[in-house]
């Protein structure tokens, strides 16, 4: 049986980098320009991990990331975010993400009654089989699930600032 992950936030981490706004997420993905830039104030010791959650809906991605997830995905789609921090100068190179929504979520999940966000996930092994990189249909949450072998390449790679919680599956 195949398992699967949620991308999360790991919060052990202390970036230290504040974008200057946010307005760049505002806009749907297909409105946005090929590339842009993000202005951002981050501290010398700033932590550029590969997983950027400005806004848990639509993290950013670092180069080295994006090309693991776009082989596990062919339909994802990719723009080009420059963050730059003018001081110290730094610029960086981070990618803004459309992935293709599956709905996977099994008769078995479970939402809260008072606003239908989800109390338990679990996929159904027969919906996502076959899908590596996907975020969930279907519910409120922006989930970006990974299967076990997109997991282990990011693994393999020591990429930070996420952090794998394990997916129940039927």
């Amino acid at each position: 049986m195949r398992h699967y992950y949620v991308l999360v936030d790991d919060h052990r981490i202390s970036r230290n980098i504040e974008p200057m706004n946010l307005n760049l997420f505002k806009t749907p993905f297909v409105g946005m320009p090929p590339a842009q830039v993000l202005d951002v104030h981050a501290t010398e010791d700033a932590e550029y991990t590969d997983w950027l959650p400005f806004l848990t809906s639509q993290p950013l991605f670092s180069d080295p990331m994006k090309r693991i997830l776009e082989l596990y995905n062919t339909q994802a789609r990719f723009k080009q975010v420059y963050i730059v921090n003018r001081e110290p100068s730094r610029q960086e190179l981070y990618w803004i993400c459309s992935v293709p929504s599956v709905d996977g979520i099994s008769e078995q999940t479970e939402f809260y009654a008072h606003d239908q966000t989800l109390k338990r996930l679990v996929l159904d092994s027969h919906k996502v089989n076959g899908h590596h990189f996907f975020r969930l249909s279907n519910v409120r949450e922006p989930y970006f699930i990974v299967s076990l072998e997109a997991a282990e390449s990011l693994l393999r790679r020591s990429l930070s600032g996420f952090r794998l919680q394990k997916l129940e599956l039927l």
